[in-house]
């Protein structure tokens, strides 16, 4: 065997070697190696689920991505996503290593992996008191709706019957929580989650139909960042088991938040 053939050979053995082995000796021990966790999230995501700023109350997924972090010798660092629709090409392109607080559905998977769940989730048609309850997805398809754009939640009004001319997207939740306020739209399809969190400042909201199919919200990594996954779900599994989950639900989302994210209406 000549010296260039043996080097071709070397070469496609290494390749094989490194194709091979397994992804959590890639990807995790790189992330340890550099002894950050980049943490990506929306820069509208509210306090209660993800606060930009380290604290007491850092917020429920924050809280938990901490636990991680600690778990493993990392500092979380957060990384801001202008806008929702930015966070997956953010990920893909590298720019963080996990997404918080995200629907995990079909047409993401095919870019993204998902964790386990981390909190179940549906839509619901939000009204203001002044207004009755929306009944049923008919008569959401006849009002004025808004969604925040780049969220689910606007795909699955879509696909429920609600016309595009009749969704109007916001960037952020105050912004839409404000054209309710307004009288410039009549409803909003948001998780029954964020319901749940807006009702502390929004008095009067009330949840009216289910909008779309049930579904979980979890957190994103790169396709190919299998080790971090696998670790992010053996750690998400042991505390869903445990009573730090439900203490954690209660203290950032209310009393009544176990009943209310395991209903459906």
């Amino acid at each position: 065997m000549t010296a260039l053939r043996r080097g071709l050979a070397g070469a496609s053995l290494a390749a094989l070697v490194l194709s091979t082995a397994p992804v959590s000796a890639l990807d995790l021990a790189e992330i340890k190696s550099r002894g950050t966790l980049r943490v990506i999230a929306a820069a509208d995501e509210a306090a209660e689920t993800f606060s930009f700023t380290p604290g007491p109350n850092p917020g429920f997924d924050r809280e938990l991505v901490e636990g991680f972090a600690k778990l493993h010798g990392l500092r979380l660092e957060p990384v801001k996503a202008k806008a929702y629709s930015d966070r997956i090409p953010m990920l893909t392109r590298g720019e963080g290593d996990l997404i918080i607080a995200i629907f995990d559905t079909e047409d993401r998977r095919k870019l993204v992996d998902f964790t386990v769940e981390v909190m179940p989730t549906h839509n619901v048609a939000v009204t203001l008191g002044s207004r009755a309850p929306v009944r049923s997805v008919a008569e959401l398809a006849t009002l004025r709706v808004g969604a925040i754009r780049g969220a689910k939640p606007a795909d699955e009004t879509l696909e429920a019957g609600v016309p595009t001319s009749a969704l109007r997207l916001f960037s952020t939740q105050d912004e839409m929580t404000s054209a309710l306020r307004s009288g410039t739209i009549d409803a909003a399809v948001l998780p029954i989650s964020e319901v749940v969190v807006m009702s502390r400042d929004a008095k009067g909201l009330v949840a009216g139909v289910t909008v779309g199919p049930r579904g979980k919200i979890a957190w994103a990594v790169r396709k190919q960042d299998a080790g971090l996954k696998s670790a992010l779900d053996e750690y998400l599994g042991n505390v869903r088991r445990s009573p730090s989950w439900s203490r954690f639900i209660v203290k950032y989302f209310g009393d009544q938040a176990l009943q209310v994210l395991g209903k459906d209406r």
